[in-house]
């Protein structure tokens, strides 16, 4: 996001998102695209060899955090969670405070150390980012992802870049694309694991409503020294 459209996350439409969605939220215990990585997780943990244990997990956009808890019941995760509105790490903390490391802050900007986590989840969020800021975002999501973990994107999932005017809020527009395939391309080192495409409405259909369409991406992120 540039600086205008990302203060106003910051400061204010953050919050209003927040607000407008809360009771929505509250009826989910996952998103679609949460609960399609656990189902996926949980595949690997039974048959696949992976272990949870010691394993850290960074939701981008994480709300008040409900799908982090999840995954610290389910999987044992240690879950950190950045959010860009107050309000709603306000009420995360007083639901999960134990379960949850919250930050107030947009992916741009990453307060954590290199290779910190296993997994890292993109809910629903870079569709949000204003262009002159995604490379940077886009460079930071990968910088704080270990080798051998997995990035988990939910997002609008367009076959051409699509703008639309944001009705709530003109100053911050959106941008639809297909965010996973962003990763799959030089410099990054990533192997498209799982795409499940579905509607924004949470069917399993295909819309064809090009701004209707949306999916969850697993990638891989590569271990080793075997690309130039």
């Amino acid at each position: 996001m540039k600086h205008d459209a990302k203060m106003e996350y910051l400061q204010f439409e953050g919050d209003n998102y927040f607000e407008r969605n809360l009771n929505k939220n509250l009826q989910k215990e996952t998103t679609m695209g949460a609960q399609l990585f656990y189902e996926f997780i949980s595949r690997q943990i039974g048959g696949g060899g992976y272990s949870a244990q010691s394993k850290r997990m960074l939701e981008i956009g994480c709300c008040y955090g409900y799908n982090l808890a999840y995954f610290f019941d389910k999987c044992g995760f240690s879950c950190y969670g950045i959010e860009p509105s107050g309000k709603a790490i306000e009420y995360g903390k007083q639901q999960y405070n134990t379960k949850v490391d919250f930050l107030q802050g947009t992916a741009d900007d990453l307060k954590y150390a290199d290779k910190f986590f296993d997994v890292v989840l993109v809910g629903t969020c870079l569709y949000q980012v204003d262009r002159t800021l995604l490379r940077r975002t886009l460079s930071e999501i990968d910088r704080v992802l270990d080798c051998g973990g997995f990035l988990v994107i939910s997002d609008f999932d367009t076959p051409v870049p699509c703008k639309r005017e944001n009705k709530h809020n003109e100053l911050t527009p959106t941008y639809k694309d297909n965010y996973g395939d962003m990763f799959l391309r030089f410099p990054y080192k990533y192997t498209l694991v799982e795409k499940k495409s579905y509607s924004f409405n949470g069917e399993f259909i295909f819309s064809e409503d090009i701004q209707e369409r949306v999916s969850t991406q697993i990638l891989y992120k590569e271990k080793g020294n075997l690309f130039y």
